[in-house]
């Protein structure tokens, strides 16, 4: 099954670059803090909707930028 996470490391430069705290990204995309938390944790996947939303508010990077595509393979 292919999942995308967020790239956390990622996400958080972009994030510090606009000066946006987990709140404030939340805010901008409609989601609760602790979901928005969830996703960067890693304990959740960014549904499509949030991935676009995600990608809208931060303009500069692309979907390949922010998130990993994880096909359940081991690297073999």
């Amino acid at each position: 099954m292919i999942k995308v996470k967020i790239n956390r490391q990622a996400l958080e430069v972009a994030m510090t670059r606009k000066n946006l705290s987990i709140r404030d990204l939340a805010e901008q995309i409609g989601f609760s803090r602790s979901h928005v938390s969830h996703i960067i944790s890693g304990k959740k996947s960014p549904s499509p909707m949030m991935r676009r939303l995600i990608l809208e508010h931060l303009r500069d990077y692309t979907f390949d930028d922010l998130f990993i595509i994880d096909d359940g393979k081991n690297g073999d």
